[in-house]
């Protein structure tokens, strides 16, 4: 009776963790959302438009500067409109482990190179080669947290919110 207790806690803890990635892949599978970043110890909010294609990455920053970064397989080009400048520069995956997550528009299942858990209503993903770890939450079904340490150890969260 003791393990059938606990196969089925266990089965009913895999249902849940399901759901909520599912939950958090149907919210990706939209294209544009609002997008704010906050980064620990700054009162500083960067905001602006992520639009999500199936082949690129469109990132449109209006506060508190005005650039962009078009994100197109391994190149990043980065136009600064309030100077006039335009840069395009390739990058590689394993710098930018949460560019090729966030392309996918889901959380993947089935990729050896991330460890994918699913605790208190969050998912965390850890890139293995970085070992850097992405905290994944959807809050009332209308806007996703990513919470993740820079490669100088600062927090950043991320928020999205679907646009219409």
């Amino acid at each position: 009776m003791y393990l059938k207790a606990i196969l089925l806690y266990l089965l009913s803890f895999n249902i849940y963790a399901n759901s909520e990635i599912e939950n958090i892949n149907n919210f990706l599978s939209e294209n544009r959302f609002s997008y704010e970043q906050v980064t620990e110890n700054s009162t500083e909010v960067i905001s602006g438009k992520l639009i999500l294609d199936t082949l690129q990455i469109y990132l449109e920053i209006v506060s508190p500067y005005r650039e962009s970064y078009l994100i197109s397989k391994n190149f990043i080009t980065y136009n600064d409109i309030d100077f006039s400048q335009q840069r395009t520069f390739e990058y590689s995956k394993n710098d930018f482990p949460i560019i090729s997550i966030i392309s996918r528009k889901k959380i993947p299942q089935d990729d050896d190179s991330l460890n994918v858990i699913t605790l208190e209503n969050s998912v965390y993903i850890t890139d293995k080669l970085t070992k850097q770890v992405f905290k994944i939450s959807l809050r009332e079904e209308e806007t996703l947290i990513i919470q993740f340490k820079d490669n100088f150890g600062i927090g950043n969260s991320i928020f999205l919110n679907k646009l219409s």
